[in-house]
């Protein structure tokens, strides 16, 4: 199944869920700016350097469907589709000194979050914050040296946000999260004591929303 039929077939089934108790749900399509940040650590062994590996995010596209309350408060569900640059130094096999090795992987997020509006349902401007959970499934990098393969961690966020109504079923959002989630691929440290640990993330999207009642 493609990322894109995914996409729509979660969309379908949660928004089937919502239509029982909703109050006025809203579908956003968005693009996806994501940033990461933290050292990997290694693929090198007996010379590993905490910085040899990393990620540099590129962009992506995804959907979130929101279910707002009458009051202030909202529960939305989101799922995006993302590329990156795995980027990291090797040694290959019968040389001895350090190669820079990249290749494109797909990161997907699927997450929860909770929307605390700063102004009331029908305003043409809301503001908001944002607090949620999610995970993160990172893809193997076609790189000889790399074996460990996919990584899926799971991790929390927050943020902030607007939307700004231009129709009365068709509004414009931004948002800017983030994340705090487990350390993805699992390699090899310098300092042994930093396997594992936190990895964050930056979020910035943009898109269109259609709401209804």
């Amino acid at each position: 199944m493609t990322s894109a039929a995914r996409l729509i077939l979660t969309l379908a089934i949660l928004l089937a869920c919502a239509r029982v108790y909703a109050q006025t749900y809203e579908v956003s399509i968005q693009a996806v700016v994501p940033r990461f940040r933290g050292e990997l650590g290694s693929l090198v062994t007996g010379d590993e350097r905490d910085n040899d590996t990393r990620l540099i995010g590129r962009n992506g596209f995804g959907a979130r469907l929101t279910v707002n309350t009458r009051g202030y408060y909202g529960h939305e569900f989101s799922y995006f589709d993302m590329r990156a640059i795995f980027s990291t130094q090797v040694i290959p096999q019968g040389a001895t000194v350090r190669v820079l090795k990249e290749d494109k992987v797909k990161v997907r997020l699927g997450a929860y979050n909770f929307l605390l509006y700063m102004m009331p349902r029908g305003e043409r401007w809301r503001p908001y914050l944002t607090g949620g959970l999610q995970a993160h499934e990172y893809g193997a990098p076609n790189i000889t040296e790399f074996t460990t393969g996919r990584s899926r961690n799971y991790g929390a966020n927050y943020g902030a946000g607007i939307k700004v109504r231009l129709f009365p079923n068709v509004l414009l959002r931004a948002d800017f999260r983030h994340y705090f989630g487990g350390r993805p691929y699992d390699l090899t440290f310098e300092d042994q004591t930093r396997f594992g640990g936190i990895y964050k993330s930056l979020e910035g999207s943009a898109g269109i929303v259609i709401g209804f009642r």
